[in-house]
């Protein structure tokens, strides 16, 4: 099952319906890139004009927006012209809608800091080589290279996960937990309702596993939407 795909011509993402024929809330998962074409979010902000609920990620924390410069970076950068998602997708048409399914700032900083010394010394080693890359050589295509996402891990993954398992776990396991406790806790309350989950495409492994496996949902449509062209 994909999620994000990267063709000859384009980058698309996978935004899935799911539904159950008991009168339960269907949910539309929408598999989020943080750097697209404005086309891309205008659609994607059409699409949650139909949701009811809307299950949103976001850490208010700066250690997050430290971890995040590696494509902020990109708006500035002209030869790409594409733009970031908190500029792009407006969200206050659905303010009423939104619930943030995300960890809370102290929670995500209190587990960053028990994180490895040399770790997060090697991330921030990184951080600025990688925007100096991008700022100089950086183009689509550069984003392109490691994008496609799909329900199992890559072999690059697999071979790379004992490396930065800490932070995976951080980044990922924590805060999909914590996802899927709002997706129980929206399913649970009923009703006859479309739930949106935004949320970065990573997160949509566990997303769709519990709906698919553990709630006995089934996938009733999927949607391909270009987020920028090759």
């Amino acid at each position: 099952m994909q999620f994000i795909e990267k063709n000859s011509f384009n980058v698309r993402s996978a935004v899935y319906h799911l539904a159950k024929n008991d009168g339960s809330p269907n949910f539309l998962l929408f598999p989020m890139i943080h750097v697209g074409s404005q086309s891309f979010y205008d659609e994607i902000s059409r699409m949650l004009a139909s949701c009811d609920l809307i299950l949103t990620e976001g850490v208010t924390s700066k250690r997050v927006q430290l971890l995040t410069l590696s494509y902020q970076v990109v708006k500035y950068i002209r030869r790409m012209d594409l733009v970031l998602q908190r500029d792009a997708l407006k969200t206050d048409a659905f303010r009423g809608k939104l619930i943030n399914a995300d960890l809370a700032a102290n929670v995500f900083d209190a587990r960053w800091s028990s994180l490895p010394l040399t770790l997060r010394f090697q991330l921030f080693l990184r951080l600025p080589v990688y925007i100096i890359y991008l700022a100089l050589f950086g183009t689509r295509q550069t984003l392109a290279e490691n994008i496609a996402l799909e329900d199992l891990p890559s072999q690059d993954e697999v071979l790379n996960e004992d490396s930065f398992a800490d932070l995976d776990s951080l980044i990922i396991d924590e805060r999909d937990r914590k996802l899927l406790d709002n997706i129980r806790q929206t399913y649970e309350s009923g009703g006859d309702k479309t739930v949106g989950v935004i949320y970065g495409a990573t997160h949509m492994r566990n997303a769709i596993d519990f709906l698919l496996r553990k709630l006995n949902y089934h996938i009733t449509k999927a949607e391909w939407i270009t987020v920028f062209d090759l």
